[in-house]
Formats: C-alpha cells, sequence, structure tokens
C-alpha cells in the first residue's frame, strides 16, 4: 500500500507543481485544480497507476452531496482493493461546512464520514485506463493534460 500511496502523492505534486508553472493556462478545469477537477484527475491518476505497473482492480466512483444549502455538490474519486479510497482532489471541499469538510490534499485509506456523505450515481471499473486525444474549446485533451502532468513526476 505504501507503494501506491508514494505513486498517488507523486501525482498530486505534480500537478500542483504543473499548475504553479502556469502549464494549465489553456484549460479552464485545471486553472482552477481541485476545484471541479475531481472526476477527469480521478481518470489520469487511474491511467498513472496502471501505467507504473497496478494491475488490481481500479474502479471510478462519481456521487453527490445531496443538500439544497450546498447546491449539491458532486464529487469523484478511484477505490481499488477493500474499499480504499484515492482522492487527490479531497482539499476543494475545505471551505465546506461540516460533514463535508475535507482539507487533505491526498487521501489514500478508507471510507470515513466524508466519502459516507455522498449519495453514490457511478461505480465503474476503469479497465486498461486509456485516455483519449479529443480537444475541445478552452480545455486540453485528456492526453495532454496527463502529458504535462507526467513532465513533472
Amino acid at each position: 500500500m505504501q507503494e501506491i500511496e508514494g505513486l498517488v502523492v507523486k501525482f498530486r505534486i505534480a500537478i500542483d507543481e504543473a499548475k504553479k508553472e502556469r502549464r494549465f493556462d489553456r484549460d479552464q478545469r485545471f486553472t482552477n485544480f481541485p476545484r471541479g477537477c475531481c472526476g477527469i484527475t480521478s481518470e489520469l491518476l487511474a491511467k498513472f497507476l496502471y501505467d507504473n505497473g497496478y494491475r488490481k482492480k481500479i474502479t471510478y466512483v462519481s456521487a453527490t452531496f445531496y443538500d439544497l444549502e450546498l447546491e449539491n455538490p458532486p464529487h469523484a474519486w478511484l477505490v481499488i482493493e477493500e474499499n480504499i479510497v484515492l482522492d487527490i482532489t479531497g482539499d476543494q471541499f475545505k471551505w465546506y461546512p461540516e460533514p463535508l469538510r475535507f482539507e487533505e490534499p491526498v487521501y489514500v485509506g478508507p471510507y470515513n464520514q466524508f466519502y459516507n456523505a455522498f449519495e453514490e450515481q457511478l461505480r465503474e471499473e476503469c479497465g486498461d485506463c486509456r485516455i483519449d486525444n479529443i480537444q475541445y474549446h478552452s480545455f486540453m485533451s485528456r492526453q495532454e493534460l496527463y502529458d504535462v502532468i507526467c513532465e513533472y513526476i
């Protein structure tokens, strides 16, 4: 598990460094990282784990916290092995009230109060973790994002 945690931490640090050097200025999502980037970041993290030899099941989870006062915030993360959460964007919730307050930029561990507060909409196995190279207006492709991040690892 330490090896996985090490890879996850490296990936988050690489994103932070690339953002600091303004490498994501062409992408509307990643200019606000970690806010609003949980889904795509989870996909890229799954690919990174796969590319670094992790061949056990990786599950992508998308969920929503239902509270109209908080505008029903969504979140996404990965799950491996026996319900071990991998999340590198949880700190986007550091300004939220409990039970959504979460300040850890990298979380590798069991489900806790934070993750249990969300209602899951999607649970999908990542498979071979291919990513697309499709560019949209004001967004870099997943492949471009991944390549930039990997330059900082």
